[in-house]
């Protein structure tokens, strides 16, 4: 387990300000309580600092000389501040400067800006550092161009842990906002105007290192909270819960925040909880069908667990759709829109149910060559007054879908609203599969009635590729569809690194080296469409390391360089695969070549003026023996290698027994159908 030779702190506290400077109560006390817990219960070696002694030019001091001359790289620092503390305009917006107790009031010649005292500590050669301040306006000091908005896992395993230590971790928590003064002797527990021994800032830190911040995992089956270690995320959820609800009750609101400095990279800063023993379980063995990676696949709603790096952009959808009863939520191909609604959307609904509000949400449904049949057949599941509308007319096939869809709209009691969400994933099929224009037009202008019928119950969302959407002027939706366009934007460096490590996080897995990450960013952030490229090759790296992992020359739970660059980056690695695969059956008989190539001519379609894949009914795909054996095994390795996925049909085996013969000679005896994913 990685360690740390030295443990060391920097406490300053100041009461006493000189200069007309108004002194303070409980900062002097809080920084010796804290001294007295790091050396007592975290085993800290320290620099203490208060009052007379924490002038401006002892603390330049002990910045530019005595810490760079005692600091390692095998020490840990802790930097504590408690004081005054001062925002002032600057060119960048608001510039933070700590108050040493000998300051000139309005001098800033006397003050120690923040920007000095940050350069000061980077240059410190140590792994860890957490900077704790606790002042007036502390939030303004610009530690970082963003916020650290981390989360405690459930359970730290003991692969998570060594990360934790062995990872850069340079953290900084403090204890107001940019906008917010700090109490100085505000008491947590007492009536509003009492005064307490310590800040409330303070009072909250002590009882966190006590021990009172480790409550992951929660107390069951007679053992007690937590497992040992505090990390400084959970330290700073711990102070925000504790502070921000006592004081804004009395109108003295006071937000914690945390936030990580340049140095930072993945580690933790961590203290391990007095008298608590550790509780680290190893992380469970990894195998196919744990990969946190959907290859060419969206995210469907089972998959909102590992779907990352779209929460703000779902939160606009909803508030988005929410404002009218259609939304088409447009992109070009390959950025995420059906997983956005599906994982995203869906589920944010799902989370969001209210005593007032009851949401029926429908299966999402594609259009397919029968878009009302399609449409039928998730209306029936919530619906038992029928299902059939073979060898109904047209009109008739109309009636008992709105039919369906009223008896949803049923409020279930007095006073809850029932509300039902209609998810068409994929439109473009209304013209690249449905052959059948009168169908096309009957199912838009269904869509149309059920928006002018029910206007504040129905939300109806589309997802459409943008090239496709001129082909839907002049149709029944477009008095509705300027309103209604939601752009999926290409996702942003920030949105493309969470959406790469977190599902490798929720596995307890990680990037070696962490610039691994950066690369697989460079090769797509300007690549049109990338993302199913990008989450294949995510899910090809789960892979290799699984095969290192059986082949005993991998034991630690890394995505490596080496593996990145053995299935050819992102520009080759489905080629690779592809090309691997080819070139396996192609090997076993030479007449795979032809095979291969009428199954994936088969799978293409031209729309719009572009190339777009269609699912195939295998039907399409029977020919002579021995030429329909051939078409199954490709079928078979080519699915087990995710380059294509096997579907069922809308009506499945029902449709041979409900006499349509017609649609039942398109679908094999199991009910299935093909569909090219690249």
């Amino acid at each position: 387990m990685p360690k740390f030779e030295r443990n060391l702190a920097i406490i300053i506290g100041i009461n006493s300000y000189q200069n007309s400077i108004s002194p303070l109560q409980n900062a002097v006390n809080d920084a010796k309580k804290l001294n007295e817990i790091l050396r007592k219960k975290h085993g800290y070696q320290m620099w203490v600092c208060l009052d007379e002694i924490a002038t401006l030019e002892n603390l330049n001091n002990l910045l530019e000389k005595t810490l760079p001359q005692q600091v390692t790289s095998e020490d840990r620092l802790l930097f504590y501040f408690a004081g005054h503390g001062i925002a002032l305009n600057g060119d960048d917006g608001a510039e933070g400067f700590l108050i040493p107790q000998d300051a000139r009031l309005g001098d800033t010649s006397s003050y120690l800006p923040m920007n000095r005292l940050q350069a000061a500590l980077s240059k410190l050669p140590c792994r860890h550092f957490l900077g704790i301040l606790d002042c007036c306006f502390a939030g303004a000091f610009r530690w970082s161009s963003s916020r650290d908005l981390s989360t405690v896992p459930e359970v730290i395993h003991q692969e998570r842990y060594d990360r934790f230590i062995s990872d850069p971790a340079w953290q900084v928590i403090t204890s107001a906002d940019y906008d917010q003064k700090a109490a100085d002797n505000f008491s947590l527990d007492s009536q509003r105007g009492s005064r307490g021994k310590h800040s409330p800032f303070a009072a909250a830190l002590i009882e966190a290192l006590t021990g009172k911040a480790d409550i992951y995992p929660s107390a069951k089956e007679g053992k007690p909270a937590g497992d040992g270690v505090i990390t400084a995320t959970e330290l700073y959820l711990y102070l925000r819960d504790r502070i921000e609800p006592a004081t804004e009750k009395y109108h003295q609101r006071q937000t914690p925040s945390i936030w990580p400095l340049k140095k930072h990279n993945k580690g933790e800063y961590i203290f391990l909880t007095p008298g608590h023993q550790l509780n680290l379980p190893p992380a469970a063995p990894l195998d196919k069908s744990q990969n946190p990676y959907r290859g060419l696949e969206s995210f469907n709603e089972e998959d909102s667990d590992l779907f990352f790096g779209r929460q703000a952009l779902t939160e606009q959808l909803y508030q988005f759709s929410c404002q009218q009863p259609l939304t088409i939520v447009l992109g070009a191909s390959g950025t995420g829109k059906s997983s956005l609604v599906k994982a995203g959307l869906i589920t944010y609904l799902q989370q969001l149910e209210t005593a007032e509000t009851h949401w029926h949400i429908l299966p999402p449904m594609r259009p397919g060559e029968s878009p009302l049949k399609a449409l039928n057949k998730i209306l029936t599941q919530h619906n038992s007054s029928g299902s059939s509308i073979i060898n109904l007319t047209t009109e008739e096939k109309m009636q008992v879908l709105l039919g369906k869809i009223e008896y949803l709209l049923a409020p279930n009691s007095k006073t809850k609203l029932s509300k039902l969400l209609l998810v068409v994933d994929q439109t473009e099929e209304l013209f690249t599969i449905c052959r059948d224009e009168p169908e096309q037009q009957n199912f838009l202008y269904l869509l149309a009635q059920l928006l002018k019928k029910y206007p504040q119950q129905l939300h109806i969302v589309l997802t459409l590729r943008s090239d496709f959407e001129p082909q839907f002027r002049n149709l029944a939706l477009e008095p509705y569809w300027q309103k209604a366009r939601f752009m999926v934007p290409a996702m942003t460096r920030d949105e493309l690194r969470t959406a790469i490590e977190k599902p490798a996080e929720a596995r307890v897995m990680y990037f070696e080296p962490h610039s691994l990450v950066d690369q697989l960013i460079d090769e797509v952030a300007q690549m049109p469409g990338a993302l199913p490229l990008l989450s294949f090759t995510l899910s090809e790296l789960y892979l290799k390391y699984l095969s290192k992992v059986r082949e005993g020359i991998r034991d630690k739970r890394a995505i490596t360089q080496e593996d990145y660059e053995e299935i050819g980056g992102v520009a080759q690695s489905l080629t690779q695969r592809a090309d691997s695969e080819y070139r396996e059956l192609v090997k076993q008989e030479q007449a795979y070549a032809q095979t291969i190539r009428h199954v994936m001519l088969r799978m293409i379609a031209v729309g719009s003026g572009e190339l777009a894949r269609r699912r195939v009914l295998l039907a399409e795909l029977e020919y002579p023996e021995p030429e329909n054996g051939r078409v199954k095994q490709v079928i078979e390795r080519f699915s087990a290698a995710r380059l294509l996925s096997v579907a069922f049909s809308p009506n499945g085996q029902q449709l041979a027994t409900a006499g349509e013969d017609k649609t039942a000679r398109l679908w094999d005896t199991e009910g299935k159908q093909v569909m090219l994913l690249h």
